[in-house]
């Protein structure tokens, strides 16, 4: 690595504002921001109401059919009506999220949150995002090209036609409307497409020369290494190898018909994101004259991301695939090419940054987010280069059974996702839905890389069913939780996951027979941590007598909201984490051990190799007994806060919060609800934020919940109508039949084409 610092640099006026808070800025000018309605005041039909009915863009007469909870069920006589309507929908229920996610995906926060967010957007633009996106307009093949036209026809429509806007649109700036473009749909799936590896290299890889950073990385590559495989070998085995051998699947979030009550098979998916409200997800359902399907859509993008058809379903979780080199430039400074680009600055100056690109890809090690890397650096990522995302989701949404499933991720490149698939005959299989070049793979534990060296080369890579597959497991389930899919040399995934919920889930489905989608739902909603509950039994023999040692011995391993086991054992971990590890590392990386899942495998290692001592855990727990309540539950420090991103805003924000309640689970739970190891009182962050269960069996037997509501539309009845049934782990059938669907209105809007040439 390169010790000279880069002789140009851009200069930033701050520090790094993490992206969630990035809102608060709005505070520079309170005159903007508009109080919303009260929750609750916007009734179901003043929503249904404002929906526009007539003269619409359609090839033929459509209705929705709107369930109480305002869950759209669209039934269409032509089939480019569907992603038509799904644009009408998505803006009257999202728009202000839209336009949000929008100006995120092309480095324009800036416009929303004034000059303090110059240092992102420039970030956001130097990773170059979008820098694919044209070309891939271009190469859409027709159908999908429609498809996604007719949807930003949709939208457009819409903010023509209605004038009234959310109190949250009117704060965020977007009084000055623009129309929206098939670019910004492909904008948007870039940005979830992004690398979740570039993360581990800002949290660690960037700590090089802190005391322990050595031997920090090498532990955590050695428990990379350990990580469970979804299917496939237990050890790694070479690619060409591993491409000629049949596979054999044996975990998975999937129950094969054979051992379902039904006979076909079960699929279940909880989505772990953020928790902003509105939430991120929004569930539709829609049959047209070739096509049906449901489940869960990102407003912004025109498919069912997780769901069903008639035939199949399906659900992802991020593979955390290698799909990007960090390339070491210094000595090649002469083909760097600089380029200058205006960032539009609310309440302030525009500014101009400029972004530096290298053949191998553009310099971000320049930019504010990536300042902690050795530098100069350049990026290279499959995003970078055209992909075909969009046909993919089209695809998997008409597909009829396995072949047409992994054919349908042919075109897949970016935001590596591990695809499990179940179908009404009672298959279940699972893909890798990716590009994989073996140079990310090989680069994936040196940052930078050196060009010249071979190992890092890049090329075409390999895709979907190119790739190991798991098709029929004779156990009859397949798990998925962000882990290792498969072991393969050079590793797909450098670092997965820890194991717990991959293997709970395993344990749990192994003895489950006869599995109903109530089983599978049930299951979501577990707490236990086997690590966190072997931590605690290693911690004990050498804890001093006490109400802690008492508290953590009687405890389950349940991280339940009214359990006291999580508090002790967490307030004890707390302490112990700087006691033991001060002298071997730096107090970032500490800090970095502190928020990781692996943490409690590494103490528990650590204590029966006797590298921490019984003095070190009895100090961490007469320091954690300072002040301990045992009286105080997981559920009083456990908490999942309701609150919009201006709710972050001093004084005026507080109407943008809207409460908080105690939650279970943890960062290593199937139910997770992320935090790091803490004594305090907490707000999650990160976790579920929504569930699907099917049974394939019955078109109309889908059940789904997210964290909120259906209706983004500040002050509407049904934007935070479904928190109780969440907390007390509910759901809401949502079905597919057109019977079903007449039968589950509590309204009917009957759309109708603006002429009779739109007909077919």
């Amino acid at each position: 690595m390169p010790d000279e610092p880069r002789r140009r640099r851009s200069r930033g006026l701050i520090g790094w504002i993490p992206a969630g808070s990035f809102i608060a800025l709005l505070a520079l000018s309170t005159s903007c921001i508009a109080t919303p309605p009260a929750p609750g005041s916007i009734k179901f039909q003043t929503r249904i109401d404002g929906f526009p009915e007539a003269d619409l863009a359609l090839r033929a007469p459509a209705v929705v059919h709107w369930d109480a909870r305002q869950t759209p069920m669209i039934v269409a006589k032509a089939d480019e009506d569907v992603p038509y309507i799904m644009g009408l929908v998505h803006a009257h229920q999202r728009l202000a999220s839209m336009e949000l996610i929008k100006r995120v995906a092309w480095g324009r926060l800036s416009e929303m949150a004034g000059p303090l967010t110059n240092g992102i957007d420039h970030s956001i633009r130097a990773l170059g995002l979008t820098v694919a996106v044209p070309e891939m307009e271009e190469a859409l093949p027709d159908e999908t090209r429609v498809w996604i036209e007719r949807y930003v026809e949709g939208i457009n429509d819409y903010r023509g036609r209605v004038a009234e806007r959310s109190a949250d649109f009117r704060a965020l700036g977007f009084d000055q409307d623009e129309a929206w473009t098939v670019q910004d749909v492909l904008a948007i799936g870039r940005l979830a497409s992004a690398d979740i590896n570039w993360g581990r290299w800002l949290g660690v890889m960037n700590r090089a020369g802190q005391r322990g950073y050595q031997d920090y990385v090498a532990r955590l590559r050695r428990t990379a290494d350990d990580g469970a495989a979804s299917f496939g070998p237990g050890e790694p085995t070479p690619l060409d190898v591993i491409m000629d051998r049949s596979k054999a699947g044996s975990n998975a979030f999937a129950v094969a018909g054979f051992r379902s009550a039904s006979g076909a098979a079960i699929l279940a998916a909880d989505p772990h994101l953020g928790l902003p409200q509105p939430n991120i997800w929004a569930t539709v359902a829609y049959r047209s004259p070739d096509s049906a399907a449901l489940g869960f859509t990102i407003p912004g993008l025109p498919f069912v991301l997780v769901g069903r058809n008639e035939d199949i379903a399906w659900g992802g979780t991020n593979m955390q695939a290698a799909a990007s080199v960090l390339y070491d430039v210094s000595d090649d400074d002469t083909r760097v090419e600089p380029r200058k680009e205006r960032i539009g600055t609310r309440f302030w100056f525009d500014k101009t940054v400029e972004i530096e690109n290298h053949p191998l890809g553009p310099v971000v090690t320049d930019a504010l987010l990536f300042r902690g890397l050795p530098g100069p650096s350049a990026l290279k990522w499959t995003g970078h280069e055209v992909s075909d995302e969009a046909t993919a989701f089209l695809k998997l949404s008409q597909a009829e059974g396995w072949s047409d499933f992994t054919e349908a991720f042919s075109t897949f490149a970016a935001g590596g996702q591990n695809f499990i698939y179940a179908d009404r005959s009672g298959r279940i299989g699972q893909i890798l839905a990716t590009r994989f070049v073996e140079a990310a793979g090989n680069a994936a534990w040196t940052v930078p890389a050196d060009p010249d060296d071979p190992r890092f080369a890049w090329d075409d890579g390999l895709v979907g069913a190119e790739l190991p597959t798991a098709i029929d497991p004779e156990e009859g389930y397949l798990v998925s939780a962000n882990n290792t899919p498969v072991k393969i040399d050079p590793p797909v995934v450098p670092q997965g996951n820890a194991d717990d919920r991959v293997l709970r889930m395993q344990d749990v489905l192994s003895r489950t027979e006869d599995a109903t989608w109530e089983d599978l739902a049930e299951l979501q909603l577990d707490v236990f941590s086997q690590a966190s509950l072997d931590c605690a039994a290693a911690l004990l023999p050498l804890a001093p007598e006490g109400e802690l040692r008492s508290t953590i011995a009687g405890w389950d391993g349940n991280y339940d909201r009214e359990s006291t086991g999580p508090v002790a054992y967490q307030r004890v971990m707390t302490e112990l984490l700087p006691i033991a590890y001060r002298d071997r590392y730096s107090a970032s990386l500490i800090g970095t051990l502190r928020g990781a899942s692996y943490s409690h495998r590494w103490v528990r290692e650590d204590i029966e190799s006797g590298r921490i001592t019984g003095e070190m855990v009895e100090r961490a727990f007469e320091s954690a007994s300072k002040g301990y309540r045992p009286d105080r539950t997981w559920g009083d420090l456990h908490r999942t806060t309701l609150a919009h991103p201006i709710g972050q805003v001093p004084i005026i924000g507080s109407a943008y919060r809207f409460g908080d309640f105690a939650s279970s689970g943890t960062l290593t739970t199937v139910y997770k609800s992320a935090n790091g190891l803490t004594s305090d009182r907490h707000s999650v962050s990160f976790g579920a934020n929504s569930r699907f269960v099917t049974d394939m069996a019955d078109l109309d037997e889908n059940h789904l919940v997210i964290l909120g509501g259906q209706d983004g539309f500040l002050g509407s009845e049904n934007m935070l109508d479904q928190i109780d049934a969440w907390q007390a782990g509910g759901f809401f059938r949502v079905p597919l039949s057109e019977a079903g669907m007449v039968e589950a209105a509590a309204a009917t809007t009957r759309l109708a084409p603006s002429s009779p040439e739109n007909a077919p």
